[in-house]
């Protein structure tokens, strides 16, 4: 695939920009997956309350997968705990893909888990039954580069789904900024998705879903994280709380266009 010069420059930015936001995964410790987490996203006891075990719950996935932007591999090394057959774990960072596969080692599922090191547009596709791009495409603006390229792996009948922080309002979000409370040290070109990037999603994706979190995301300085999920559910149901939530997933289908792109 041959790429000009401003395409070249996007990608260049986009790895910088990663690179930035990995510095704390690939000082890590790598360690087994604790038993407990382990039970936890077994039961999903709380998935109404929390993005991950929403996805485990509602898609899960005996077939294959793409974890994208798969960081240290937390979810890759789970995905392969909880059934799928084959898991591809792509980043463009090659300390955290090392990451990756010496956690897929501890957790015994390496036979089931494939490293790539390149970026999405350079890589042909296979078909798979689920991609995942869990808190990735904040870090890949404009995400147009990127979503066309992640939907030509969903296979027929596969699903996409991704889980990002958002904000629906410039007002809001500037009130928030005001409010004293951190939200936590932000990359270099990293930005929340806003309501103009879930359109472009949802019109890439037939049948699309939306579910929201957080609304009190950062009061969890102060309280306690779980009571103040369930407060979150129970307020999102109200007519339009949606539009002041920090978090959504969203989730369809391959759409027609996304598959003439993968025959393409």
């Amino acid at each position: 695939m041959e790429r000009d010069d401003n395409d070249a420059m996007v990608w260049e930015g986009e790895e910088r920009r990663k690179l930035l936001a990995t510095r704390v995964q690939l000082s890590s410790d790598v360690r087994r997956t604790p038993d407990d987490i382990v039970r936890r996203y077994r039961e999903n006891r709380d998935w109404k309350l929390y993005p991950k075990e929403w996805i485990y719950r509602n898609l899960p996935c005996q077939g294959e997968v793409l974890d994208f932007g798969c960081g240290t591999g937390e979810i890759t090394t789970q995905l392969a705990l909880f059934g799928a057959k084959k898991v591809y774990a792509l980043d463009v960072t090659p300390g955290l893909l090392e990451i990756t596969r010496r956690r897929a080692e501890l957790d015994g599922v390496a036979d089931r888990v494939e490293t790539i090191c390149d970026f999405i547009q350079n890589v042909q596709p296979r078909q798979v039954d689920l991609v995942v791009a869990y808190a990735v495409l904040h870090h890949c603006h404009p995400i147009s580069n990127v979503l066309p390229h992640l939907l030509r792996w969903v296979k027929p009948g596969g699903t996409f789904v991704t889980v990002e922080p958002i904000v629906y309002s410039d007002r809001l979000e500037a009130i928030r900024e005001k409010s004293g409370v951190p939200f936590g040290d932000l990359d270099e070109g990293e930005r929340k998705l806003n309501s103009e990037d879930v359109h472009y999603v949802c019109n890439s994706l037939q049948d699309p879903e939306i579910v929201h979190f957080r609304l009190f995301g950062r009061a969890d300085r102060w309280l306690p994280d779980r009571p103040l999920r369930q407060l979150d559910h129970l307020l999102l149901k109200l007519p339009g709380a949606s539009r002041f939530s920090g978090m959504a997933l969203i989730h369809g289908k391959r759409t027609a266009a996304g598959a003439m792109g993968a025959a393409g």
